[in-house]
């Protein structure tokens, strides 16, 4: 059993932080059937820690945050995938550390892929960055896959409950005596920080033989510079070539279908000002006059989280 394994300290902060995601949880009897804390009899279903603890493990345990990484609550549902009839939990994973969502599950050809959003050690205001990761998590959540399950109300109750728990977590780690954890650093290479954003279902890497004859396509209608090496393609294709938008070590390259390369150098890119085109959700603006189109196959979470690669590339944080 995890629990059992953990040193006498993180196991007396466990019970801590499952005890007080206990009292938030029964403080939302109306979503009650999507709310699961370790250790804590689940009010509706009898199985409800097995269910808890297979969410733990794909959530959680297949990428840990540390070997001590403590689940706090968690507030979701399990799908069966159509495939393999395999059960896959969705929802929001609240941890010592970080919370996790995942919206999609695996498929034939692809692996669904969860998302982080680190909590940072020694916030001043507990409260307002439980908001903002809470958004984070809820606004980009891809509820259709929920189907009938949560409506709109059921939404902003888990919102609720997020914001609430992640308060609680975050004033733990600052009243204990010895942190919780330090400060969680999100990955430094683009691979990494892809895998973290969520992004690996819609990227392409260049050392990826499968789709060799795709960067072949895309080098005559978009070359690069001697020596220039992309780090990470997002990028589609039809009979009128490929399009889409290329991260190099250099540049910010991008071509349309039946429209001229758009090129912005690296250097010149302020992250601050790298944001969505809100007149065309398919587009990214990176400095005046440099707008990026990127594939409309892409969900708004997606370009969501490529404006927040290109920031951290185009600051150095990760290349």
């Amino acid at each position: 059993m995890y629990v059992s394994s953990l040193p006498p300290q993180q196991a007396a902060v466990f019970a801590q932080l499952a005890a007080g995601a206990s009292e938030l949880a029964a403080q939302k009897p109306d979503i009650q059937d999507f709310v699961f804390v370790p250790g804590h009899a689940h009010p509706t279903w009898d199985d409800g820690q097995s269910v808890l603890w297979r969410a733990i493990e794909q959530m959680m345990l297949a990428s840990p945050a540390g070997d001590d990484e403590l689940p706090v609550i968690w507030v979701g549902y399990d799908v069966a995938t159509r495939f393999t009839n395999k059960r896959e939990a969705q929802g929001f994973l609240v941890t010592d550390r970080r919370l996790i969502v995942k919206d999609d599950v695996d498929l034939v050809f692809s692996k669904g892929e969860a998302r982080q959003y680190p909590f940072a050690a020694g916030v001043a205001d507990a409260a307002d960055a439980a908001r903002a990761i809470a958004s984070q998590g809820i606004d980009g959540y891809d509820w259709n896959g929920a189907g009938s399950l949560v409506d709109e109300e059921d939404v902003e109750w888990f919102r609720e409950l997020l914001v609430a728990a992640i308060t609680m977590t975050l004033e733990a780690g600052t009243n204990a005596d010895t942190p919780l954890v330090a400060a969680l650093t999100t990955a430094s290479d683009i691979r990494g920080r892809v895998k973290e954003l969520g992004l690996s279902p819609a990227v392409k890497y260049a050392d990826d033989k499968t789709h060799a004859k795709h960067f072949a396509k895309f080098a005559k209608k978009m070359p690069l510079d001697a020596g220039e090496e992309i780090l990470a393609c997002f990028s589609a294709s039809t009979l009128a070539g490929p399009y889409g938008l290329v991260l190099t070590d250099r540049r910010l390259r991008s071509r349309d279908l039946g429209e001229a390369p758009v090129t912005t150098p690296r250097s010149v890119i302020e992250p601050a000002a790298v944001r969505v085109n809100p007149a065309n959700g398919s587009q990214i603006l990176v400095a005046p006059g440099d707008a990026h189109d990127v594939p409309s196959h892409l969900s708004a979470r997606e370009v969501s989280a490529l404006v927040t690669l290109i920031q951290e590339w185009a600051g150095g944080r990760v290349g």
